[in-house]
């Protein structure tokens, strides 16, 4: 059977199928079904409308099986599962972490081909203008002390260039640690060419986070990442001495986009974290994720999904916590439908999170260095007042293009950058990434169904779900 997904007339929930599992998905409840073929064609019919069994689910199917399904069926309706399209108070949110990114450099010793920085922008952030931006954002946008806060010194180039900014600014945060007795602390990604052993060990001295961003292979790396030294930065990596807290990430693309093989090099270095990203480009660039490629990520994602569950199954628990505590777009879906819980942002720029430029401009997130459109304040006046109440209305159940979507309270829209790249309208997503991101989704929900049911004897998990 051909994997399928379709919005059931009239209600605000899905029927999907994955290899040859059929599911019932609501968005008002946040939760998912393992559901028979029977069920599957009632709800696709217009039982619910009619309140009439049609003619063709009557010559397939015996009439205990079609009382039995519709009795579950209404049992679905009356407890919400099966319900009209409702909006849920989002005013409840309480954010924990709330971050800060400072562009300390637009300068790269690279030339990614799927880079987004914007070249024409270049500059160094002074320390002064980081110290600036760090104490207005603990004084006039942290809501208390019992929030984490995390300064993101990855920019939009390569923060190692000026390894002296990240120790300075770090010197600053960790005395503000210890005079306001909060939980702070400095991060980065790097692309590893200027992370030395020594660096590395400077690095974790001084209790700063960091990761490295590899496409996987050596060919795939050096192809995508023009002046790479693969082996160079494999080198780097093995010679880090303490891997505690260390991550690496993968950028895939419509050229490399090989999970398992991705996953698998990336893993054999022994970090804590692995996850795989997305390109962000035009959909007319050949390396974009877009309509040409997307069958063929979709399979890749299939390939991966099996390979993780043979792994976890055989008892190699680490490989699964290694992806799971990644931020990647899958391991992230991943957790969102076991617990499970509404989530009404996709970007949280504005509400716990912003970024700072160079020139003391707040922007929405690093992708945006030298865009006007991007600026929603400055560190004089702040942020901007209208700004701040678009960004804040830009939530699952608020935009246009996603409010009326089954996957609205897992994927809760587009990233901005991405809408704004491809539309000039920063919540208008990229169809493809819809497709793609409604299908991780869905072989997340393939995959928690499958441990639910046919291992229960893995107690390390936790199942959440329930029935109504």
């Amino acid at each position: 059977m051909k994997n399928f997904c379709k919005q059931i007339d009239n209600f605000d929930a899905a029927v999907f199928s994955v290899f040859n599992q059929d599911f019932l998905f609501s968005a008002s409840t946040v939760t998912y079904f393992p559901i028979t073929e029977c069920a599957k064609d009632i709800l696709l019919s217009d039982y619910f409308i009619s309140n009439k069994i049609s003619d063709f689910i009557i010559s397939k199917y015996s009439s205990d099986e079609i009382s039995l399904t519709c009795k579950k069926l209404d049992e679905f309706k009356s407890n919400n599962v099966l319900s009209k399209r409702r909006k849920y108070d989002k005013s409840s949110i309480l954010y924990t972490d709330f971050f800060l990114k400072l562009v300390g450099s637009t300068k790269c010793n690279l030339r990614c081909n799927y880079c987004f920085a914007n070249k024409s922008a270049e500059y160094d952030m002074s320390f002064d203008t980081a110290k600036k931006a760090i104490l207005f954002f603990l004084d006039k946008f942290v809501p208390d002390e019992k929030r984490r806060v995390v300064i993101d010194l990855t920019g939009a180039g390569e923060p190692l260039v000026r390894l002296d900014f990240i120790l300075k600014v770090n010197n600053f945060v960790q005395e503000l640690k210890r005079q306001r007795n909060i939980n702070i602390f400095c991060q980065f990604a790097t692309n590893g060419m200027l992370l030395t052993k020594e660096v590395s060990k400077l690095l974790k001295e001084n209790n700063i986070l960091y990761g490295v961003s590899l496409d996987g292979n050596k060919i795939a790396s050096e192809q995508n990442r023009l002046g790479l030294d693969y082996d160079l930065v494999s080198k780097n990596i093995v010679d880090i001495e303490n891997k505690q807290f260390f991550g690496l990430a993968s950028t895939y693309s419509g050229n490399n986009h090989n999970f398992v093989e991705i996953f698998k090099t990336l893993y054999s270095f022994n970090p804590e974290v692995v996850g795989m990203k997305p390109v962000r480009l035009l959909e007319s660039n050949p390396n974009s994720i877009n309509k040409n490629n997307i069958n063929e990520i979709k399979k890749s994602y299939d390939d991966f999904v099996k390979w993780l569950y043979k792994q976890l199954v055989s008892g190699d628990k680490k490989i699964f916590d290694t992806f799971m505590h990644s931020e990647d777009f899958l391991s992230r879906y991943m957790k969102t439908v076991i617990r499970p819980f509404r989530v009404f942002y996709r970007c949280s720029s504005g509400i716990n999170s912003f970024a700072v430029d160079g020139k003391e401009n707040i922007i929405i997130c690093p992708a945006f260095v030298g865009e006007k459109d991007g600026i929603i304040g400055n560190l004089d006046s702040g942020i901007f007042e209208e700004k701040k109440k678009k960004l804040e209305s830009l939530y699952a159940d608020n935009i246009s293009f996603c409010k009326n979507c089954w996957a609205r309270y897992t994927c809760a829209g587009e990233c901005f950058s991405v809408g704004y790249m491809n539309h000039g309208i920063l919540e208008k997503p990229s169809s493809t990434m819809c497709e793609l991101k409604k299908y991780l989704i869905q072989l997340s929900i393939y995959f928690w169904t499958c441990l639910k049911y046919e291992h229960q004897d893995l107690k390390f998990l936790h199942f959440s779900q329930s029935a109504p």
